[in-house]
């Protein structure tokens, strides 16, 4: 099913809400806030994503903001943490 772009409905408060959450799990787990935290500066050094600041948050054009979420396998000889990105989660007139 194909959808405009200006019908993409809001995604910004419910990945913040699910990212609050997360940042909660992480405060008590440091060690994962680290692998976190170091899988996320990765991504921003290659490219992947960039900071956003308040301001870009309310900008004309729309924006789906992707929710995620850490897996840490200490068990794993080579990647013990897997971030998993939520692409079929729905913003506020259920799009994804």
């Amino acid at each position: 099913m194909s959808h405009s772009v200006d019908k993409l409905g809001d995604s910004y408060n419910i990945a913040k809400a699910k990212f609050l959450t997360l940042e909660q799990k992480l405060v008590k787990q440091p060690q994962l806030k680290k692998h976190y935290s170091d899988f996320l500066e990765e991504y921003v050094q290659l490219g992947h994503m960039s900071p956003l600041c308040e301001a870009d948050v309310r900008k004309e054009s729309p924006n789906f903001y992707m929710t995620h979420h850490a897996v840490l396998k200490e068990t794993s000889s080579t990647t013990k943490l897997r971030v998993v990105f939520s692409g079929s989660e729905k913003s506020s007139n259920g799009v994804s």
